[in-house]
């Protein structure tokens, strides 16, 4: 597979004019998992497999890409890396928005539908999708004799700038200058520079995670002026002027006002100040103890919502050496939401999908932060959190380990050099046990690592060279991953006996929206006494706080509370898909109930369904079964 950035790949390859978005996913989609059938393509994709195939040899007909085998389809590497560094330009996505938006005055729609190319008919297609976007912003589309501009508060107008730009370039915070197209006159590298060295003239400093965002949101808000658009309006979070936000931003006005001959108000002071709001840090913690910064009772509040947090998953955590680094994390956190300046972090969808239960402790802090401060926490946030906690929550759980023998009496010379490397590149879950022949008769173990030819073990044994060879590694890790899955499939197995019945087992394609969804799933868990009349409420609270949908194709709602009278799992496969978020097309729900003194086997539960499901050979399997059998045999089915 092509070792860069999904992201920032997805972004490149959308920049090639002649693929559609559909395209560009498909290609995503071979990357991700290396090769793809047609019909798990379809799947993925939610369209016919004919679809697939049409839009296949278009993407060749341009850019020879994509080959064929009776294995699949893959990316042929070469030509798509030829591809990916001749891409330069941000994608073209919702650019009639931002032409209107961008703009100094009223644009005639012939005028703007003669500037992007398009007919009048496409062009108010696009102007209607608009309509959700902007309303999220309390904006609208004017349309007086033919011209159209965009109505509303220049603060939100600035915000959906900003989002439109991020959101387009998936968050490529890397490279400040990919962001340099969407500002013709503004040079991004100077401005990050500038602004980086007037937070540390007054002694403070920005995390690089914060850096690209900041600077980004600041080249906005100069663009905007330079075109004659102020702040008209108070800021809901206001500075006073011997704040340190407040003075970095005069400071910066005062050098922007003479470069771009430019007239801020006190109210675009107090912008700029919102936007450094809870960005920046002191560099001296010893003249500014953190104790000094906050509050007593704010550290003592946010040490009571991590303890209530872990033990509602009884997880045995000593959390004190991290507290006031976490409490000042959330400090920032509090002033970013109630400036309405959240920081971005584009890492949450993996963070969600290669760690959920941590991602899902880390939901279960925010809705308590979020209740205790009276603010709004989106996913990037919550992902922040998750990487905060993310090692604490680690160490703590227990996973099935895989018990490995290293044998090896010939080599003495090179026996340690061997088990140390071996310690390095083997994963966490495998437990490394050496010794000699005789110990290893009286172990217990899963596999036999040895530099020597040894006698028949019911187990599986790997002979390496003493130089541990590429080969050698890569036969390792494929009876490991054998091991993983045969592993895999017998937790599974054990699992779905346990907490799946045929009475909670749903075919359906009448529901409109997952809000449908989740209210029928959660009111026949009522039905069958397996929760409580609370329990409907508490799974779609749990599913506005942060969407349960994984991989844009099943979701795995649940409560907040684990509370639940019995642990069970409803499923509910459409075969036609319904719309979970934006884009997202959902085939398979799978709705989980907790039972209080189950907790830590919803660890167990919630990451093997996610695990199964990252298979896309299964998920496109499930997708069409008929009956709760064959959803049974296809699930528990060994790969």
């Amino acid at each position: 597979m092509i070792k860069i950035n999904k992201y920032e790949y997805l972004e490149r390859i959308c920049n090639m004019r002649k693929l559609t978005t559909r395209q560009s996913k498909i290609v995503q989609e071979i990357n991700t998992h290396q090769s793809l059938t047609g019909k798990e393509l379809s799947i993925l994709l939610n369209c016919s497999v004919r679809t697939i195939q049409n839009e296949i040899m278009a993407i060749n007909r341009s850019h020879k890409i994509i080959e064929s085998s009776n294995k699949g389809y893959t990316l042929n590497t070469s030509a798509y890396e030829a591809i990916y560094q001749s891409s330069k330009y941000p994608q073209k996505d919702n650019e009639a928005l931002k032409i209107l938006l961008f703009s100094n005055s009223s644009i005639h729609i012939y005028d703007l539908a003669d500037q992007l190319y398009v007919s009048i008919t496409t062009l108010e297609k696009h102007l209607k999708t608009y309509q959700d976007i902007l309303k999220e912003y309390s904006l609208s589309i004017i349309r007086n004799k033919g011209y159209l501009h965009i109505e509303g508060n220049e603060i939100y107008k600035r915000q959906l700038i900003k989002n439109l730009i991020i959101n387009e370039t998936q968050g490529s915070f890397i490279n400040i200058e990919s962001f340099s197209p969407y500002f013709d006159n503004i040079e991004l590298s100077k401005t990050k520079s500038f602004l980086e060295k007037i937070i540390h003239d007054h002694d403070y400093s920005i995390d690089r995670v914060y850096a690209n965002t900041l600077t980004v949101s600041l080249s906005v808000a100069l663009y905007r002026m330079q075109t004659h658009h102020y702040i008209d309006s108070e800021i809901i979070y206001q500075c006073t002027k011997d704040s340190i936000e407040y003075k970095i931003a005069t400071k910066i006005l005062e050098y922007y006002k003479e470069k771009y001959q430019l007239t801020p108000t006190k109210n675009d002071i107090q912008y700029i100040s919102s936007l450094i709001i809870g960005q920046i840090k002191p560099n001296d913690t010893v003249t500014n103890p953190i104790d000094s910064l906050l509050d007593t009772d704010f550290i003592q509040n946010i040490h009571n919502i991590l303890k209530s947090a872990f033990r509602h998953y009884m997880l045995d955590i000593d959390f004190s050496d991290n507290i006031y680094s976490f409490s000042m994390h959330v400090d920032g956190l509090i002033k970013r939401s109630k400036a309405m300046q959240p920081a971005y972090n584009y890492a949450v969808r993996s963070l969600k999908s290669d760690h959920p239960f941590i991602y899902e402790v880390a939901v279960y802090i925010a809705n308590n932060i979020k209740k205790a401060y009276n603010i709004q926490i989106n996913d990037s946030e919550i992902g922040f959190i998750c990487i905060y906690i993310g090692s604490l929550v680690e160490n703590a759980i227990y996973r099935t380990q895989i018990y490995c023998f290293f044998l090896c009496e010939n080599y003495h010379q090179v026996k340690q050099y061997l088990y140390n490397k071996l310690r390095k590149i083997l994963p966490d879950t495998i437990q490394l046990i050496q010794g000699t022949f005789e110990n290893l008769q009286n172990q217990s173990v899963d596999l036999v690592i040895t530099t020597d030819n040894i006698v028949h073990l019911p187990i599986p044994v790997i002979e390496v060279s003493p130089f541990l060879t590429l080969a050698d590694i890569d036969k390792i890790n494929k009876v490991i991953s054998n091991l993983t899955g045969l592993y895999t499939s017998m937790k599974a197995s054990t699992l779905f006996f346990e907490f799946f019945q045929s009475d909670l087992f749903y075919i359906c394609d009448d529901f409109q929206d997952k809000y449908e969804i989740l209210d029928f799933l959660a009111k026949e868990m009522v039905h069958h006494k397996i929760a409580d009349t609370n329990f409907p409420d508490s799974v779609k609270n749990r599913e506005q706080l942060s969407s349960t949908c994984f991989s844009g194709k099943y979701a795995i709602p649940h409560a907040i509370e684990l509370n639940a009278n019995k642990t069970m799992v409803s499923v509910l496969i459409s075969h036609k898909g319904i719309h979970w978020d934006q884009e997202n097309i959902v085939n398979i729900v799978l709705m989980i109930s907790v039972r209080r003194e189950d907790r830590k086997r919803f660890i167990e539960l919630y990451e093997s369904m996610i695990q199964i499901l990252e298979n896309p050979y299964k998920l496109s399997r499930l997708t069409n079964v008929n009956s709760f059998d064959e959803f049974k045999t296809i699930l528990l089915q060994q790969i």
